[in-house]
């Protein structure tokens, strides 16, 4: 039998948001995510301060992301960059790592993804990651974070005109 190889892609997507890093950093939070998100749903396992803060530990089950996923904030540099190592066990780890540059009042925000499979299906599912299916997801995220910033409230996923959702369905516990 032929030993296990995982398979890497790393992807990246830059989005121009109209607000300064020190209104968009705190909204890179699981617990604020519910403000601009929707569905979003997670579990904070672990924060001392009850939001994103380095180490803190949440979990998440998104089906079309591969199931329940733990997440863990690596790097946490206020108003700079986040990061986060994502596990999936036995199928894939995803490190997302956020970063915030000012521009004139406004923000650059580079979200860059390095997924890594864990099995044949992990593997697999890196593999069905077009490029299209990537910008098409995080351009919805850009499109509910810009909104958020604008208004002040959610889009709702039925303004979004989507086949299907960043996150596809809905949280089950």
């Amino acid at each position: 039998m032929a030993a296990f190889k995982a398979e890497r892609v790393v992807k990246r997507y830059t989005m121009n948001l109209y607000a300064e890093p020190a209104v968009v950093f705190p909204l890179l939070c699981p617990i604020r995510e519910y403000e601009w998100i929707e569905p979003w749903s997670c579990d904070m396992v672990f924060s001392a301060s009850g939001v994103a803060e380095k180490n803190a530990v949440f979990t998440t089950n998104f089906p079309a992301q591969g199931g329940r996923e733990t997440w863990i904030v690596c790097r946490y540099e206020k108003d700079r960059a986040i990061e986060f190592i994502r596990v999936v066990p036995d199928f894939k780890v995803n490190r997302l790592d956020v970063a915030l540059t000012p521009a004139g009042g406004t923000s650059i925000v580079t979200w860059t993804h390095t997924y890594t499979g864990l099995s044949e299906p992990g593997n697999q599912w890196i593999r069905g990651l077009t490029d299209d299916a990537f910008q098409s997801e995080k351009a919805a995220i850009e499109k509910m974070l810009g909104h958020y910033l604008k208004t002040g409230a959610m889009l709702k996923m039925a303004d979004l005109h989507l086949e299907t959702h960043p996150y596809g369905e809905k949280e089950s516990h």
